[in-house]
């Protein structure tokens, strides 16, 4: 900024000592205007003139020097207008600004031996800019993995991602510190991972481990259902021996050997006690197993009505929570909640409850990680409806769902000696008249004890119950495995196998 009063005075002064210094012809009285009129004529003579010119431009010199720009006083050209080159850094050029890393929650998973990823909420650290793109919350989801210590783990969940972890990335590299290029299209998206030195992992068990944590955590951004995993420079992603050649949903790689059914369920109504199943504990949870219970208010215990409902698995449409939902639409259940309930828990993400018309019809909306299978039971005394989702994917199928034994288990041993080990069998089954088979064969293969019981239901659509048991003969130890399944009526060929190792001490 300028003191233009004090460039001013500078100024005038040495205009002044300028024309003082001009030598100027005195004219007497006699000659002047006043004595006589003489010709018009100039006041200067030429030479005066040229004199005061060059006064003029010295006096300037001197001026321009004394009020040059230096280190302590700013010069003529510090304007008070600012020009446009001397706007801020950031307004110009906002990448310039400072990148800041911020701590936010993100949804990843974790896998499990023989059992669908579990989800888990951990902290990612990156900047806003990174975190306001799809690509950037992929890219940071991934790179969290992969740098996660192992103790904030899940319980009984490993983290394969961390075995291909890399240095962290130089400014201005691609997302994550492994090399991540990240790329959406519709519901794709395509991560391309710059691994010179290889997957590290090895082993089919643990390739494939990899691969469903991948999937299930990319598939968590919102409208993203297929994830295509690349490696830089090649067709094909090959993690050991595993050949990823194409877009992977997450019930490509759960395990499940079905989804849950896209058809909208429709149950009538079950009027007899016959239609009802008692003997179902709805307090045992199987692993991977979520299970819903909506309770009949009628307001005499046990009472029998026609608890009609219906039940339809469409994609989600809460972008934060889960991936799927299930809508049950009843008459009249007894929960009168009407917000949604974040739960937080693979694989029941959230739960909403709410009128669905005048007629008082309740709606309750169930978050999902997948479309697992998921069933429903028709309980009496009280009269519930029990949906069942998912559960060990070794232990269920389209028409048999296990329980108990869980996978691992050792029974209890018995007397008399003809059998080692009692194991309680419980679940559900939708099979032709209620008909289930069993069978044990030990770690050679050979069947060692085999039978066959009743669900509580036929074929229907709601699921039958069973609460029965099976011994395995003295003799047989080590490493066995439990079958059940249904006889097809029409062939006899085995329908719905489920097979469960279990372990004779």
């Amino acid at each position: 900024m300028t003191d233009e009063r004090r460039d001013d005075e500078i100024l005038g002064r040495a205009l002044s000592r300028a024309i003082e210094t001009i030598d100027v012809n005195q004219t007497p009285y006699e000659r002047s205007r006043m004595a006589t009129q003489p010709a018009r004529r100039s006041i200067f003579g030429l030479w005066q003139i040229a004199t005061a010119a060059a006064a003029i431009v010295l006096a300037l010199a001197i001026g321009s020097w004394l009020t040059r720009p230096t280190d302590q006083q700013p010069g003529v050209a510090a304007s008070p207008t600012t020009p446009a080159s001397a706007s801020p850094v950031s307004s110009v050029a906002p990448t310039a600004s400072p990148v800041v890393a911020q701590s936010a929650p993100i949804w990843v998973y974790f896998v499990r031996d023989g059992l669908p990823p579990i989800g888990a909420s951990i902290d990612a650290h990156a900047s806003s800019a990174v975190l306001s793109s799809p690509e950037g919350r992929i890219g940071s989801r991934i790179s969290a993995l992969a740098n996660l210590a192992s103790g904030s783990l899940p319980s009984g969940a490993t983290n394969p991602a961390s075995l291909i972890a890399r240095p962290a990335p130089t400014a201005g590299s691609s997302h994550g510190s492994m090399g991540l290029f990240v790329s959406t299209q519709g519901d794709l998206a395509k991560v391309e991972f710059d691994l010179s030195p290889g997957w590290v992992v090895r082993g089919s068990a643990q390739s494939l481990a990899l691969v469903q944590q991948l999937v299930y955590t990319i598939t968590e951004e919102p409208g993203i259902r297929r994830a295509l995993i690349t490696e830089k420079g090649k067709p094909n992603a090959v993690i050991d021996q595993l050949v990823v050649d194409k877009p992977l949903t997450r019930e490509d790689v759960s395990g499940y050997a079905s989804s849950g059914s896209v058809d909208p369920l429709q149950i009538a109504g079950a009027s007899t006690a016959a239609e009802l199943s008692t003997s179902y504990s709805v307090d045992s949870l199987a692993p991977g197993l979520a299970r819903f219970v909506i309770t009949f208010d009628y307001g005499t215990a046990g009472a029998l009505t026609d608890p009609q409902f219906s039940a339809t698995l469409f994609p989600a449409t809460n972008a934060t929570s889960g991936k799927d939902e299930l809508e049950i639409t009843v008459p009249n259940g007894s929960d009168a909640t009407t917000t949604a309930t974040q739960v937080d828990r693979s694989p029941l993400r959230w739960i909403a409850v709410g009128k669905s018309n005048s007629f008082s019809a309740q709606t309750y909306r169930l978050g999902l990680d997948d479309q697992r299978p998921w069933r429903a039971i028709v309980l009496a005394n009280p009269t519930r409806i029990v949906i069942d989702i998912g559960g060990d994917p070794r232990a269920v199928s389209d028409r048999i769902a296990v329980t108990s034994p869980k996978a691992g288990d050792s029974g209890v041993a018995h007397a008399p000696p003809q059998f080692a080990y009692d194991f309680r069998l419980t679940g559900a089954a939708r099979v032709f008249e209620a008909n289930v088979t069993w069978r044990v064969r030990d770690s050679a293969g050979r069947i060692v004890s085999t039978s066959h019981f009743l669900a509580s239901l036929g074929s229907s659509a709601l699921w039958g119950t069973f609460d029965t048991g099976f011994s395995i003969p003295a003799g047989v130890h080590g490493n066995v495995t439990l079958e059940v399944y249904e006889v097809s009526p029409k062939d006899g060929s085995e329908q719905g196998l489920v097979q469960i190792p279990l372990s004779v001490p």
